[in-house]
This record gives structure tokens, sequence and C-alpha cells, in this order.
């Protein structure tokens, strides 16, 4: 599992050092795709310290911005799969009882699936917070329409696909306490939604504040 999230942020460094090593080559700026690598490194370092922490910690007390995630995410697989991602997400941190690292690999590997089976056209990732609820509302959605959409739990619990990046997917909503619909999307294609429990006092704030 780990090898299968390596390649993807390989990939993504891959692409950000060709694209300064031709920038250089041209004598233009290379500063945006050197921040773009410098973020990818980080990443992957935050990434190797989640793998060496697993199984340590109380998972109650772990926070993650869905919104920080998903603008990581996207970033990562448009480089590597050299599509374009559109990302929604609130201004507001949107605050989820979940690890960092983990949502981010969900959310990367839900965009992947989009990006490989889904077409590359039209990839959009939505957030939504429903303090009433007490839950945050993820969604990826394509145009693809020729495949089993995802391969996680669907809220009547019914399996669908294959693969380990979804298979990651199904693990990280076991352990945040989370759930997976299906969806059909407006105008042709499928929507993925995750729904994610928000961290009590962000719920709490949340209501306060509307």
């Amino acid at each position: 599992m780990l090898a299968h999230e390596l390649r993807r942020r390989v990939a993504a460094l891959r692409v950000a050092g060709e694209a300064i090593a031709t920038l250089r080559g041209q004598g233009l700026d290379t500063a945006g795709m050197m921040d773009l690598l410098m973020g990818e490194v980080d990443d992957l370092d935050e990434l190797a310290r989640e793998v060496l922490r697993e199984g340590r910690g109380d998972p109650a007390d772990d926070a993650a911005d869905v919104g920080a995630a998903v603008r990581a995410a996207a970033r990562t697989v448009a480089a590597a799969r050299g599509v374009a991602i559109r990302v929604d997400v609130p201004v507001a941190t949107v605050a989820v009882r979940a690890s960092a690292t983990m949502l981010r690999q969900a959310v990367e590997n839900l965009l992947d699936n989009a990006a490989s089976h889904g077409g590359a056209a039209d990839i959009e990732v939505t957030v939504r917070a429903d303090p009433d609820r007490g839950e945050a509302d993820l969604l990826v959605a394509d145009r693809g329409t020729d495949r089993a959409p995802a391969g996680l739990p669907t809220a009547s619990g019914v399996r669908a696909g294959h693969g380990i990046g979804l298979f990651l997917v199904r693990r990280f909503l076991d352990a945040a306490g989370g759930r997976s619909w299906l969806a059909e999307r407006q105008g042709g294609g499928t929507v993925v939604g995750l729904s994610l429990p928000l961290r009590q006092c962000q719920a709490l704030e949340d209501a306060v504040n509307t």
C-alpha cells in the first residue's frame, strides 16, 4: 500500500523536476515549480511520519482541515496525471475527526480514480460543512459512465470496484467513523461522496456563528 502511495508522489516530483529543467533551459523563472517541488517533498515527509506513527496515539485526538487536505491532494494528482481539477472549499476551516495525512491520501485516491477511470476532463472536488448533522461532506465529481464508480462502501453497505487505492479509502473511513455514497452527476457522470464527523468544538462554533 505504501508503494502504491509513493508511486503517485514520485510521479508528481518527476513532473515538477522536468518542468524546472525545461524552464531553466529556456531561461525562465522556476520559482513556481520549485515551490511545487518543495511542497511535494514536505508532504512526502509527512506521509513517512504518519506511516511510522500508525497504531500510536488516540485517534480521537486527530483533527484535519478538509480544505487543506483537498487542495494538497488536488495539487499532487493534477501534477502526476496532467489534469485540471477544480476545487471548491469554504474559506473558513472545516475540521473533522480524522488523521490529516490519511484524509489527504483518501482524497488523492478518489481524485486519481476519477482521473484514470472517469476521464480527465471536468473533475471537481467540493467541500461543505453541515453543523446540524455534525458532518462535513466531500464530493468528487467526474464525467465517467463506463465503470463501477468507486471501490468503497456505499450508503447501503454495498461495495463496488477494486484496487489498492480504494481499499485505502475504505480503511480511512473505517478509522474515521465516516461513510460514503454514490450519485449521478448532473449532466452525466458520477459523484463520490464522503461524509466525515466534524470536530465537536468546530461544529459548535459554526452553529453559534450561524
